[in-house]
């Protein structure tokens, strides 16, 4: 009877997770209800469909009120533009950031939605009567007619004036202005003395709605200054997400292959559960209408690769227990128990690395550190119960019954021995390591790191030539523009590119600048245009060592608690180890140092943690096992129970960030150093993390 139940529950689980998985992707309508496919209900940054992206620093100190007016009035001006899913929010302390989907030119979105602003209120004689000055309030209604009105109350000058105004023009039309663009042109039916007036002829309610914002609006109380502007282009954006989904198939389905390969029917239950956990994901994605971006998609997909980490840690985990002989049910039991402090301790070490990033970062860092605490939010929830739930059931099903179906064999048995010596080769490892930092600093003393734009300011503009070009000709053109520049051609996947960068290009002369191009290079298309300030560098790296420090100081903190101080003190000079041979590559390949890089850090100090607090854990369960033995041998033997987890951890996440690297040009900026610091954060929590807690322990506690 439980076998028959266990069945049935296992089959209709099964049905429900890929009902859910159709539905996700095709949507569906039942009963007059329609339920859309995620992909139309998440919403989109603008590298996914290209647009404007604009941040304005507000020049001196504001109080909350005035910053929240300005926030609004600028969301009035944009919604003008007639633009939908327009974005105005607060970025940091005195920063305002603006994006316009379908819209691509920076300059235009600049001038009019930065600009002062002036209200005017201008008679039959071109004479100014009003200013936004003098107006208190523009409401709008409809009427005792149900006709769209506006009401509109003025101050104690501007009644005195259109008192004035409205005598003098009396049957004239006396017309209001917002810039030079005419809102409405009302004819003065009476003499309005009391300071409210209507103005009628709105064709809609919606209409008469944003012309008494504009009129509200009036002239931003604050003076803004632009310290960074992005244009996607609509070409771009188009193809940016066919082919992150491309990627994030090709990565996914080889996270499926191996799991089923290596781990077999518990590989099949673990896809199974991946598949639940990709659409949860993407469902809270939806639910909480975050915008997804380039970055976002690459901070899920390395959710993705550590979602199996947890089912790889109990998968291990169970083998370990079938070795001693015990019953698949018993070892599955036990396998989820052992393996639960591991995955948590862990993810929440990760959790806290993505916390500070959120609250630290702006912009794309910021959506890549959301995407990271909510993708291994979900992965703890799904490899706790959707996991143990599907793998139980198999078992009690009969589906699962034998060692084998695990990949262990009837003769082997549990081996407490190891054959390679890690703590004793400390010396090599570190030698290594000294190698990689000495070259990578040597190179450094020498060019330095190469900081791209959002550190040290300036332009970089990206144009799709579609046609072959002499790189010397297009120098010439440039140099008209610009004295300090620096130009690359590239062919990326069959595409013909030109790349400048440059210190002292504004949006007008960038305009200029591509009409000439274009002039000679016809099929020529102007695919992205960044420009950020100087002050934004100088932010970001105050940003990166707070970010660092403060994440640093949590995880210690944590460890500590959870585990003992040796522990933590260890991990942390690990992650030291990480950073210098982190920043060592970046100089070695001149790779450019931007915002991804803050990224990049955090990830490493994440995810190396998250592997070393798995072979901490595991160091501390055999402590009490092992009494009387030497912690070398402990931690030796320690290390290689947990290699296999390590290893297939390692190659799951690659799976889908490489998948990304190699399909998605414009994410490499974030891909690359996300690889950098999965390869250095595992290379760490083997080769060093572990033999300096055994130091340490030594030293400290006077052990031979």
């Amino acid at each position: 009877m439980k076998k028959k139940k266990s069945a049935i529950l296992f089959i209709l689980s099964v049905v429900v997770i890929f009902s859910l998985a159709f539905i996700s992707a095709q949507g569906v309508k039942l009963f007059g209800y329609e339920i859309k496919p995620i992909s139309k209900s998440i919403n989109k940054g603008l590298d996914l469909q290209g647009g404007v992206s604009v941040v304005e620093e507000i020049q001196g100190k504001v109080d909350k009120k005035t910053f929240d007016k300005t926030i609004e009035l600028i969301s009035m001006r944009v919604n003008k533009m007639g633009v939908s899913e327009t974005v105005v929010t607060k970025e940091g302390q005195n920063r305002i950031r603006i994006e316009i989907p379908g819209k691509f030119d920076a300059k235009a979105v600049i001038d009019s939605v930065v600009k002062t602003g002036e209200l005017k209120f201008v008679g039959p004689d071109k004479k100014t009567i009003l200013t936004g000055k003098d107006v208190k309030e523009a409401t709008a209604y409809l009427n005792d007619t149900n006709s769209p009105t506006i009401g509109l109350e003025l101050n104690q000058d501007g009644t005195k004036k259109f008192a004035e105004a409205t005598k003098k023009f009396i049957n004239q039309p006396i017309a209001i202005y917002m810039d030079d663009e005419m809102l409405t042109n009302p004819t003065v039916n009476d003499v309005i003395t009391g300071g409210k007036a209507v103005i009628t002829g709105s064709k809609t309610l919606e209409e008469a709605t944003r012309q008494a914002n504009i009129i509200n609006s009036g002239a931003l109380p604050v003076t803004l200054k632009t310290v960074s502007a992005k244009t996607v282009g609509a070409t771009l954006g188009a193809t940016a997400l066919p082919k992150s989904i491309k990627a994030g198939a090709i990565g996914i389905a080889l996270v499926f292959i191996f799991m089923l390969l290596y781990y077999r029917l518990p590989g099949m239950i673990a896809d199974i559960a991946l598949v639940l956990y990709i659409i949860l994901v993407l469902l809270v994605f939806s639910g909480i209408e975050a915008t997804l971006t380039l970055s976002g998609i690459a901070g899920f997909l390395l959710t993705v690769g550590m979602a199996v980490d947890a089912n790889v840690l109990i998968f291990e985990r169970i083998k370990e227990e079938l070795k001693t002989g015990k019953s698949v049910k018993s070892s599955v039991d036990t396998g989820f128990d052992r393996a639960l402090s591991s995955i948590l301790d862990s993810n929440i070490t990760t959790i806290i690395a993505g916390v500070v990033l959120y609250v630290v970062g702006s912009g794309t860092v910021k959506g890549f550190a959301l995407t990271l605490i909510i993708g291994i939010v979900v992965s703890i929830f799904t490899a706790l119960t959707v996991t143990k739930f599907l793998l139980k059931s198999a078992v009690n099903m009969g589906l699962i019954n034998k060692p084998s179906h695990f990949g262990v064999k009837n003769n082997d048995q549990a081996k407490t021995e190891y054959k390679f010596k890690f703590v004793e080769r400390f010396k090599l490892w570190v030698s290594m390591s000294l190698l990689v930092v000495v070259i990578g600093f040597t190179i450094m003393g020498f060019k330095g790191l190469n900081f791209g734009i959002d550190f040290k300011g300036g332009t970089i503009v990206q144009i799709e030539m579609k046609q072959d070009f002499e790189k010397a000709e297009i120098d010439k053109i440039i140099k008209k523009y610009s004295n300090e520049y620096q130009t690359t051609k590239a062919n990326n996947n069959g595409k013909i590119e030109l790349e400048i960068k440059s210190n002292s290009l504004d949006s007008n002369k960038i305009d200029s600048l591509f009409k000439e191009i274009k002039s000679e290079y016809k099929k020529a298309e102007l695919t992205s245009q960044e420009t950020i300030g100087a002050s934004v560098g100088n932010e970001l790296k105050k940003k990166a060592w707070i970010a660092g420090i403060l994440a640093t100081l949590a995880m210690l903190l944590y460890i500590g608690v959870r585990f003992e101080f040796k522990f933590g003190l260890a991990a942390i000079l690990a992650l030291v180890h990480d950073i210098l041979i982190t920043v060592s590559i970046y100089a070695m390949l001149q790779i450019p140092v931007n915002s991804p890089f803050i990224a990049a850090i955090l990830t490493i100090l994440g995810y190396s943690i998250n592997d070393t607090i798995v072979i901490f854990d595991r160091i501390r369960e055999n402590s009490k096992k092992m009494r009387g033995k030497d912690v070398a041998e402990v931690a030796n033997i320690s290390i290689s129970q947990t290699m296999t987890r390590s290893i297939n951890t390692v190659l799951t996440t690659l799976f889908t960030i490489v998948a990304v690297n190699v399909f998605v040009p414009s994410v490499r900026e974030f891909s690359m150093p996300l690889i950098i610091g999965i390869v250095s954060g595992c290379y760490s929590s083997i080769f060093i993390a572990s033999p300096i807690w055994v130091i340490l322990k030594k030293k400290i506690e006077g052990r031979a």
